[in-house]
């Protein structure tokens, strides 16, 4: 089963990025944009995991989940990974806040309990918002509205991959409720 670890965005939030990803559709060409019940902060992509970790991993997130408050984050910018200059994944930024950092800190720590390699990398938060099929060039960043929002579920996410896309289906959802 492929499984990643998501901080669900609020509805409203889905929407107004969904519209922002629909203005974007007629300037930027040769990119498969994501559908809004898509729109997430990934905080662990695990790969395919074995059934039998599963409940390891929701007892896990139940227990994090309950020691936290919501996360308070903003929009921040738009972005391309590894840059702009040749995009592979066009992104939506999110700021980072201590406990948004902290919580994905802890999740690292305990998951690699479980045989989860931790990320070297720096946690950059972000909503992915399209994936670049051809090379581009973006000659100008667009604007995007700078609008804060909570974070008050973490969910167990699977992938399943299908000919016309991937589709996300919620394991266990967990809210955050310090």
């Amino acid at each position: 089963m492929r499984l990643f670890i998501a901080a669900l965005i609020p509805e409203e939030i889905r929407k107004q990025l969904t519209n922002y990803i629909n203005s974007l559709k007629y300037d930027i060409d040769g990119v498969k944009w994501e559908k809004s019940e898509k729109l997430h902060i990934t905080l662990k992509f695990l790969g395919d995991v074995d059934k039998s970790k599963v409940d390891d991993i929701t007892n896990l997130l139940g227990n994090l989940a309950s020691g936290f408050s919501p996360f308070k984050v903003q929009i921040s910018e738009f972005g391309g990974i590894p840059h702009l200059r040749s995009p592979r994944i066009l992104y939506v930024g999110i700021s980072n806040n201590k406990l948004l950092s902290r919580f994905h800190n802890e999740l690292e720590q305990n998951l690699s309990g479980f045989g989860f390699e931790k990320e070297n990398r720096k946690f950059t938060p972000h909503v992915t918002i399209g994936r670049v099929k051809k090379k581009i060039h973006i000659k100008e960043t667009p604007p995007i509205t700078q609008k804060s929002f909570q974070i008050t579920q973490i969910g167990l996410m699977k992938s399943e991959l299908r000919p016309n896309g991937s589709v996300y289906t919620p394991i266990k959802l967990f809210h955050l409720d310090k």
